[in-house]
This record gives C-alpha cells, structure tokens and sequence, in this order.
C-alpha cells in the first residue's frame, strides 16, 4: 500500500491513473482523490476530482446507465475534497465525520430535489426485484416498504461510509509514507467529545418519532459512534496485547453479523464519550501489572 501512495504522489498523471483504475474496485479511486487533497492541498484534489469525474458523466451521457447512480460516484469523489481539506486544516476526526455525515445527507436531498425521475426509476427497479424473489408474504411487506425516502436514505448512508473508509485508507497511505506508524496513534485516540455524544444521540433517538422511512437518515447520526467504537476496539487489542486475530474477528462480525455488532461498537463508542471507557481500561491494565 505504501507503493501504492508514493506512485499516487508522484504527479497528476499517476494520480489520474489510479483514480481511474480504482474506479473499479471499492473505495480506491475515493482515497486516492482524499490522499491528493491531505499531501498537496485542496486545488490539487479539487483538479483531481474533476478529471477522475470526466469519464463518469460522459459514460452516463453515451450509455443508459441511471443518472442517480452517477451522481452518487461523482458525489463520493467530491466529498473527499471537502473532507480531506477540512481534516487538513483542523485534523479532528470528530468534527470531520459529522462534516462528511452532514454533506452526504445534503448530498442526497439534492438528489431527490433535482432527479425526482431517476429516483422513482431506481425505485420501481428495487421493488420490482423484491417481487420478483419467491412469493412469500415477508418479501411483500419488503418491497412496499421500499419508498422515496428509504432510498434517499440509503444513498446517504451509502455516501458516508463510503466516505469515511476512504478518507480512513488516505489518511492511512499518508502516514504510510510520510509518518509510519502515526496513523494507527491518531486513530486508536479518536473519541467523541461528551455534549457533541448527546447531541447525535438525541438526534438520533428523535428520528424514531419520524416517519419510518427518515428513520434511516437519523440513524447516520450514530456513524461516528460507530467508528470510535471500532477505535476502541483496536486500542484496546493493542493496550492488552490481544493479537491481530481479534481485529479480524471484528470485521469478520461486521461482515457476517451485521447488525449486531455494529450496535455494540456504538454502544463502545457513546460509553467511551460518556465515562472515558479508555482510561478506565488503561487504569485497569496498570493495576493489573
């Protein structure tokens, strides 16, 4: 990965390459625009984001592809310039998460204002394939809960934790090349400040009196939770001195899992906001030695 970054760096060429390479895997073309934005500055992501941008719309343009998906892509590659230039400017996890949660949510509501065809398209689309599965009276109730807004929704939370993964995986390459080891201090410090903790957590529990299909855009209220939790977790293999198995059990659970997992690292996260769950175990630790 550290070739990767430094070939990245090496000039606008090579950085155009891998952003339009990685345009087919997940997240790479993202954090490379992120990475260009942290070592060089915003104008370099920002002409970045424009050239990597370029061959999304003409392919929309020449193909049949819907207008929404394209704009979700474009929206993912621009996101990374505000959020790798905020980050460079205050380097604070806090405030950049809720930034990129924020523009994501912004980000999908202009979707829904500006390409109302193209979201009741994906929509039809979504329930017809839930139709089409076998017919059982769960997977009804499936594709008639599928609305405008659940969509929208879903395109926010798309936006932000693809994002935030990216702008984790610059900031990672960064340290790779200029600070090894730096990343992996700044990231097991990352914690949520207790009054900034209340307030997504009151966000939070107010969308569950909103109608079910805004539920999900509360909901991306809990993300940065969700990555302190994961923060937690790796300082705390690291602090006990666990093993690398246990972070990949994590991910494992996340992947498999699912939901469950994901709810008790946002459990880890908003206790570690509320009561400094980290000091309590680093004051554990010692006592223990």
């Amino acid at each position: 990965m550290k070739a990767l970054a430094e070939f990245i760096l090496r000039g606008r060429v090579q950085a155009l390459l891998v952003a339009l390479v990685g345009s087919f895997f997940p997240l790479v073309s993202s954090a490379t625009v992120a990475l260009v934005t942290l070592c060089k500055g915003s104008k370099e992501g920002l002409l970045l984001f424009l050239w990597a941008s370029l061959p999304l719309v003409v392919l929309q343009q020449v193909g049949d592809e819907n207008m929404l998906l394209t704009a979700v892509s474009v929206a993912s590659l621009g996101i990374m310039v505000v959020a790798a230039s905020l980050h460079s400017l205050y380097a604070l996890w806090q405030w950049t998460l809720i930034a990129i949660v924020a523009v994501a949510i912004i980000c999908a509501a202009t979707f829904g204002f500006l390409m109302s065809a193209d979201v009741t398209e994906l929509l039809v689309v979504a329930q017809q394939m839930f139709e089409s599965l076998q017919a059982q009276q769960a997977d009804t109730a499936i594709a008639s809960a599928i609305t405008e807004p659940l969509v929208l929704g879903l395109v926010a939370m798309i936006l932000a934790l693809g994002c935030v993964m990216s702008l984790l995986i610059a900031r990672w390459w960064q340290s790779a090349v200029y600070n090894p080891g730096g990343f992996q201090e700044e990231f097991h410090g990352f914690t949520i400040s207790s009054k900034v903790a209340v307030i997504l957590l009151a966000i939070f529990l107010i969308g569950r009196l909103i109608p079910e299909g805004y539920q999900l855009w509360a909901d991306l209220a809990l993300l940065p939770f969700l990555i302190a939790g994961i923060a937690l977790f790796h300082s705390t293999v690291k602090l006990f001195g666990l093993g690398s198995q246990w972070v990949a059990f994590l991910y494992v659970g996340l992947i498999f899992m699912g939901k469950p997992v994901t709810l008790v690292l946002v459990g880890l996260g908003l206790a570690e906001s509320l009561i400094d769950l980290r000091s309590r175990l680093d004051g554990f630790k010692n006592s223990k030695t």
